[in-house]
């Protein structure tokens, strides 16, 4: 059913609802209506908002009148808003055209939708009238992160705890803190009065246009802070806050705000923050709207951060910065704040329409996060790493296919959902390659056009390629710049509306010619059947012909060819295709192109690009993984690596050997195999970046890198790096001796596994007392590291108290954390099937952190008994539905996982250990630990290549 037919569909459900009785409230809630009838549609709102933040008295409340002028669009007997877990005082409705008050006949909350109905007597709200609707409401300040809620923080002086109050009401939470139309299409101007007591302060997306005092001789003084009216703006994007921070920066555009302990950590981002800030004006030759915006960094805080016009919110732990942060920390915070700025325009400026198109706000903030962070720090190379973090991160997300980039969402829960890896990641890289595919300047001056001619409105993905395909016309292109033939609507689409990505198969076996097939990547085995195709830009080079940088395609396929010839004499050499990986597919080649690649790589592997070289590494992984190729090509082409003094194909390795370690661990004896071979790449990355950063190099990459290199070598207990990070650790344990920030989570994480109980109390301690929010997160996760179960045992315990010294922000990366060990993963285990009811009782948010650390588990769990423990707690008779049903479906990835160790298993021994000769027996060891013998290894093996794999080499 189409959108109009749906909204007619709803007009004529609540037009022929005169009286709102019970049997009527069920049917509409049985119906799930969740979007808001298109009958009025809101013109302005007054908020008037006022928090109680009384502690002594246990009272986190707060009180509201919002009114909401309204325009009548169809004639209708009641009015819909948005609601949720809001207490309704009074309501009040006139006809400002006669300035009538209107009687209202009566009020419904409709709990499981989320809406307030109003009822008025005949003739209702009349078409083409305006009325305003003034609600006075109250409500709690939420616990949960969402809506209007309290947070807390300890005063260092004092020692007290200080509370705040404030918002985060992306996507539909904005309903959580007042009535209203909870729907991003619907952008309006709102005024804003906050009140509170003359000692705190209230922030929110305008400067405050007046201040009126409250005096009293027997109360506090209350100030009543009016703020300049907003442009118009979806609800999701208020904010307000009140709390006792300061603002802790200079007189400038960006203002940073946090309690007064950690006024010195702004001075790191508040510089870059206004750079950033001119570089998307400049970019987009649009001023930033307003003449101020905040940066307010809160101690709870679900997201990483929110792009609230005008005031921005983080967590903590990405905007402050301290001399004991990371470089990747740094790095973090600075591309955080910029995602956030580019929101100031793609989002905030231009707002999606509605939940289906929200990747028109987060694609573009995550390109911009890259993209500009790139142009005021050339020299950190975030361009290629966006290629590891988005590109390679997105194909390998996407390769079961969950939903298109435009997706189709209805209620709360899925449009929570649908802030995923496909909605930012692989958003991002397909905006990327649009952008590769013309050029900068139409990619910039369309986006300017965009952006314009949707200012303060909401958009859909169909204005957006008509800004682009306008800007072509007007560049006197005869025939289109996409494919010659097709509009940038009809390219994008083919990428947009529909799940997965193809990957290309080019045969070199003709000199005269290249043969280019596409399909749809699939990584699961068998395949099924699909009709999915693409229109496709090809970038390819040779040996012979060396262009890395040429990033136009210049041959294309479309949305209906299986396969085309690009004319090529190749001479027996090698060809590459998808130059810098700007394309977003998979290639794969036939076995004498992968060799003669193999070969270039061993003997000049900077004759590649690097980018191409990381592609090479990624691509043949996870092609050998989907049966499209034999494991042999990867394992060898990694042997290049001890040539390889780049680090951006290192993070390639790093990521695909990681997957294969985890899922052999089912079969004792290959799965030692693969992780010594995985181990000995890890030493070699440990040693070249070692020594560079010893060296003090001054690379923002190799202090960046030695994070990350130094826990993948440490955890595989590579000797050097266990070696080094004891000493840092037991330096600092004995005499207090500051570990180098980068290698501080390392060399926790060492001092843990290798530690005692006292060891872990006293890491434990740093957590709670740091106010590094970087050595906060070394520490949290070096605690998961024990290799004792009855301390990790004990861990889980602590979310079970009321008192629990770990935020529940944290909660995810603890319960990720543990997951990711043998070990954690059996202690966490084993903490579900006995403290389950415990759990739903007594643990913050009980069920959903239930259901998140069973899908973590089901990510992590490879051998049988762990398996078989898994299943087991998924039928639990005593379960829920809703937990039932979560198990059930996380529970599809332990199958998945499973079939893939059947599938590839017996592939993988085979590499490792060929078959020896007739004469000799099979291998006894093989045999006892994974129920495999020689005989069945080469049977399964000639199986499953003629079924599933297209060649061996």
């Amino acid at each position: 059913m189409n959108i109009i037919n749906m909204l007619k569909l709803l007009f004529l459900i609540v037009s022929c609802s005169c009286v709102f009785t019970q049997d009527a409230t069920d049917v509409k809630e049985k119906m799930d209506v969740f979007r808001l009838p298109n009958n009025t549609e809101p013109i302005s709102y007054t908020l008037n908002i006022q928090p109680f933040i009384e502690p002594e008295k246990n009272n986190f409340t707060f009180i509201g009148t919002v009114l909401i002028t309204i325009r009548v669009k169809i004639t209708t007997e009641e009015l819909t808003l948005n609601i949720d877990g809001l207490t309704i005082n009074q309501i009040k409705v006139k006809d400002t055209n006669s300035s009538t008050d209107i009687e209202v006949a009566g009020k419904n909350i409709v709990k499981k939708n989320e809406q307030l109905i109003i009822q008025l007597k005949t003739p209702g709200f009349i078409a083409d009238r305006v009325y305003e609707v003034e609600i006075a409401y109250s409500g709690e300040l939420r616990n949960d992160m969402s809506g209007f809620y309290k947070s807390s923080y300890t005063d260092e002086k004092s020692k007290k705890t200080k509370w705040l109050a404030v918002t985060q009401f992306e996507p539909t939470y904005a309903r959580r803190a007042f009535p209203c139309y909870d729907e991003p299409a619907f952008k309006t101007p709102f005024s804003i009065v906050v009140t509170r007591l003359e000692t705190q302060i209230s922030l929110s997306n305008m400067p405050i246009a007046e201040q009126i005092i409250q005096t009293s001789p027997t109360q506090p003084n209350y100030v009543s802070d009016k703020y300049q009216t907003t442009e118009p703006i979806s609800t999701y994007l208020v904010a307000f806050s009140v709390s006792e921070f300061v603002n802790a920066t200079k007189d400038q555009k960006v203002y940073v705000y946090t309690h007064a302990e950690y006024a010195d950590q702004v001075t790191y981002i508040e510089e870059k923050a206004n750079k950033l800030l001119e570089l998307m004006e400049l970019y987009t030759n649009i001023p930033y709207m307003y003449s101020k915006i905040g940066l307010l960094a809160i101690p709870d805080f679900s997201f990483g951060a929110m792009e609230n016009w005008g005031l921005n919110t983080y967590r903590e732990t990405y905007l402050l910065v301290t001399n004991k942060s990371t470089e990747k920390d740094k790095e973090t915070v600075t591309t955080t704040v910029q995602h956030e700025l580019a929101h100031q325009w793609f989002g905030d400026l231009v707002t999606c329409s509605w939940w289906n198109y929200v990747w028109l706000n987060e694609a573009f903030a995550t390109l911009f996060e890259y993209f500009a962070v790139h142009v005021a720090e050339p020299d950190w190379r975030i361009g290629d790493i966006f290629v590891i973090e988005q590109h390679q991160a997105a194909l390998g997300y996407d390769h079961r296919p969950r939903h298109p980039i435009t997706a189709t969402v209805q209620g709360p829960n899925e449009i929570r959902n649908i802030f995923d890896t496909i909605t930012y990641n692989k958003g991002a890289s397909v905006l990327r390659m649009l952008k590769h595919a013309l050029n900068d300047e139409i990619f910039r001056t369309s986006l300017t056009l965009y952006l314009n001619t949707y200012k303060y409105k909401a958009a859909e993905p169909k204005n957006l390629w008509n800004s682009f395909d306008s800007v072509i016309f007007d560049a006197n292109y005869k025939s289109g710049i996409i494919g010659n033939t097709i509009t940038v609507e009809e390219y994008m689409r083919s990428w947009t509306d529909q799940a997965g990505y193809p990957v290309i198969n080019v045969d070199s076996g003709n000199p005269n010619y290249l043969i280019v097939t596409q399909k749809q990547y699939q990584v699961d085995v068998p395949k099924y059947y699909t009709t999915n195709l693409w229109h496709i830009g090809l970038t390819y080079t040779s040996k012979q012909n060396q262009q890395f940088n040429n990033l136009q395609p210049t041959v294309w396929m479309n949305n209906k060819e299986t396969e085309i010839t690009i004319p090529l004499v190749n001479n027996g050499e090698w060809v590459i295709f998808n130059l810098q990986s700007t394309g977003f597919y998979r290639v794969n080649y036939d076995s004498k192109n992968w060799n003669l690649l193999i070969f270039e790589l061993k003997t000049n592997p900077k004759t590649i690009h690097v980018l191409n070289r990381a592609q090479l590494i990624d691509d043949s992984f996870n092609l050998a993984r989907a049966g499209e190729l034999s494991y042999s090509v990867p394992f060898t082409l990694v042997s290049y690596l001890e040539n390889e003094d780049d680090f951006i194909p290192w993070y390639s390795v790093k990521n695909s050997m990681s997957y294969v370690v985890e899922r052999l661990r089912r079969c004792p004896h290959t799965g030692a195999q693969i992780k010594d071979f995985a181990k000995t790449y890890a030493e070699i990355a440990y040693k070249k970046v070692s020594d560079r950063y010893e060296k003090n190099d001054g690379q923002h990459l190799t202090k960046t890198s030695m994070q990350a290199f130094s826990n993948w070598a440490c955890k595989l207990d590579v000797e050097s790096c266990v070696k080094s990070a004891l000493n840092y650790f037991n330096a600092w344990d004995k005499s207090g001796t500051e570990i180098p920030p980068d290698v501080k989570e390392a060399a926790l994480c060492s001092g843990v596994k290798n530690g005692t109980t006292e060891t872990w109390n006293k890491v434990f301690e740093l957590f709670q007392k740091t106010s590094s929010t970087s050595e906060r997160e070394a520490s949290l996760l070096a605690l998961a590291c024990s290799t004792d179960e009855t301390i990790l045992s004990g861990y889980l315990d602590l979310f079970l108290k009321t008192d629990c010294p770990i935020r529940p922000q944290d909660y995810k990366t603890v319960f990720k954390s543990l997951t990711s060990t043998p070990i954690g993963i059996n202690v966490t285990t084993n903490f579900l099937q006995h403290k389950i009811n415990e759990s739903l009782s007594n643990m913050w948010e009980g069920e959903e952190m239930i259901m998140l650390i069973y899908s973590y588990l089901a990510s992590s769990v490879a051998t049988t008994k762990e398996i078989n423990k898994l299943n087991e707690i998924r039928n639990f008779t005593y379960l829920s539905p809703t937990l039932k049903n979560s198990f059930d479906d996380s529970y599809k990835e332990v199958e998945l996982n499973s079939a893939y160790f059947e599938r590839c298993h017996p592939l993988i021994h085979v590499w490792f250990d060929p078959p020896a000769s007739t004469t000799q027996a099979p291998s006894s060891a093989i045999s006892r630990s994974c129920h495999y013998n020689n005989v069945v290894v080469l049977s399964l093996l000639f199986i499953i290549t003629l079924v599933n794999i297209n060649f061996l080499i």
